[in-house]
């Protein structure tokens, strides 16, 4: 009888009471998701946890992106791994066609005496001429930084979009815009250690061997935190319906592959710099 009338005494919450998690609150919306997001336990919060004060929600938010960042960093850390020198020879290609000092020339003397100048054709980029100019290191430059960006920019627009749904506004295209605010935030955020990850993947002239907060002191030192922040949010809002799985194949390869100029002109932006360092600058 006491088990019956505990049973009876537990209080008995409305489902409209109930606050919808991160990937749950996505799925009753009736927004598409993935296959195996979709498989995604739901998760409900009951009214005294929704309703929480703010100091309890801030602490555990705070301790929610240190996991986050936690278990993003395992997780990336063997990928990234395999795709670094991937990378790092995509983003030296493309700085090829930034530098800002001029090709080296040949100064030469034809028969008569007169001068003569010849431009010299630098050498093309490649595995092994990385490998040999700066060692087998060389083809995971920035490997820290970029692992230490995508980590932290997902475990921060993750705990972002679970606390902006602790506020009113959520219904489909509440949701929808909340993810998409958490996103732009955690890119906005985030875009400092972007920038130093492209440029120490690129060999720029002080960006190698130095670490990743080495790298963060120099580009807010040089104002270049922010270098392409524009286009970076932009190709983030773009190719989120294919990371989030909204977009099927094929059709995904035909999205990755009409937003790749986007991510091009992203990358050259974070190349650029503000103000002009020739002191030390070489060919790559």
């Amino acid at each position: 009888k006491r088990s019956g009338m505990a049973e009876e005494a537990k209080p008995q919450y409305p489902p409209s009471a109930m606050q919808p998690g991160t990937m749950s609150a996505i799925m009753s919306s009736g927004i598409p998701v993935g296959q195996q997001q979709a498989q995604t336990q739901q998760l409900q919060l009951p009214p005294e946890d929704v309703h929480a004060p703010a100091h309890l929600i801030a602490v555990g938010s705070v301790f929610e992106l240190i996991l986050e960042f936690l278990k993003e960093c395992m997780q990336l850390g063997p990928l990234y791994s395999f795709s670094q020198p991937m990378w790092v020879l995509k983003t030296r290609l493309l700085y090829r066609r930034i530098q800002t000092f001029p090709a080296p020339r040949l100064q030469e003397v034809d028969e008569s005496g007169n001068a003569v100048r010849r431009e010299l054709q630098l050498q093309p980029i490649t595995w092994r001429k990385i490998r040999r100019d700066e060692g087998a290191l060389g083809l995971w430059s920035g490997w820290q930084a970029r692992m230490c960006h995508q980590a932290l920019r997902a475990g921060l627009a993750q705990t972002c979009f679970e606390v902006l749904l602790f506020m009113p506004w959520n219904d489909q295209w509440g949701i929808l815009t909340k993810f998409l605010g958490a996103m732009t935030v955690a890119t906005a955020v985030t875009h400092p250690l972007d920038v130093v990850q492209t440029r120490m993947a690129a060999g720029l002239p002080g960006y190698q061997g130095v670490g990743v907060y080495h790298g963060v002191m120099r580009v807010m030192r040089d104002n270049d935190a922010y270098q392409g922040l524009g286009r970076s949010l932009a190709l983030g809002l773009l190719s989120a319906p294919v990371r989030f799985a909204w977009v099927r194949y094929p059709l995904s390869l035909a999205w990755m592959a009409a937003v790749y100029p986007l991510d091009r002109q992203s990358t050259l932006g974070r190349l650029q710099r503000t103000r002009e360092d020739t002191e030390g600058e070489q060919a790559v």
